[in-house]
């Protein structure tokens, strides 16, 4: 195996959306389980990285203090 692996084949168009991404992260967790546990841990870095980007950003409302 060379030092350069493709994990996700390059399309056109990949979809966006939270479900791709959530997709993407899946598809890294099970490619991790067929590597050594140091290589996993990137794969499972960059799992946590998809869901991240899956999940609605958190936003924050301030309210005004009455003083």
């Amino acid at each position: 195996m060379g030092q350069t692996a493709i994990l996700f084949p390059a399309v056109a168009k990949q979809p966006e959306g939270a479900k791709a991404w959530y997709e993407r992260a899946d598809r890294a967790r099970r490619i991790a389980l067929m590597l050594a546990p140091s290589d996993a841990a990137i794969l499972e870095a960059f799992a946590r990285e998809c869901e991240a980007k899956a999940s609605p950003p958190v936003v924050l409302r301030r309210r005004a203090i009455a003083a």
